[in-house]
């Protein structure tokens, strides 16, 4: 019969019974395998690649905002008042604290070959409070924003939390038991 047909049968009373694709033959599951992983390999190995160029980016962008933050120090010198200089060093600073929570990130990524949900929520943490700090420091938020970013501070922080609970690693070591 050939693949992909259906065979009809009967119950033993009469009724018909649904019918189900015939078995794939032993050649075709085969290559369909052979096929499947070579796509899985060929996806890795990009997916590595792109990974290990961002590396060397991220430390240059690393670099560059360290190097940016001690050119700025000149700005906070010659500025009129040293409050106006502290907005754009406080900025430099918070800022090079999200980019080292995505460096966290790609780092992982070499070591599990996976992206952990627990980086990624720290990143995105540190980004909304680095907005919310600039803002408060800047006295540039209304209320409905200082309202709207705990919310979503707050749902943020529920993720991580459960991120943490209900994680891999946690339920292996659920599954090992005490």
């Amino acid at each position: 019969m050939p693949t992909g047909e259906t065979t009809a049968a009967t119950a033993p009373d009469g009724s018909p019974v649904p019918a189900r694709p015939a078995p794939a033959r032993p050649g075709v599951r085969r290559a369909s395998a052979a096929l499947e992983g070579g796509a899985h390999r060929l996806f890795n190995g990009v997916v590595d690649v792109v990974m290990r160029l961002l590396v060397p980016l991220a430390v240059v962008a690393l670099m560059m905002g360290v190097a940016r933050t001690f050119l700025d120090l000149w700005a906070v010198w010659r500025s009129a008042s040293i409050a106006t200089g502290f907005d754009v060093l406080v900025t430099d600073i918070l800022s090079m604290f999200v980019v080292v929570e995505l460096l966290k990130s790609v780092f992982e990524y070499f070591e599990a070959h996976r992206l952990k949900l627990t980086f990624i929520l720290d990143a995105a943490l540190v980004f909304l409070l680095r907005e919310a700090m600039i803002g408060l420091y800047k006295h540039t938020l209304a209320a409905g924003e200082i309202a709207a970013l705990a919310a979503l501070l707050a749902v943020l922080g529920a993720l991580r939390v459960g991120a943490v609970l209900f994680s891999p690693a946690a339920a292996d070591a659920a599954r090992a038991g005490p």
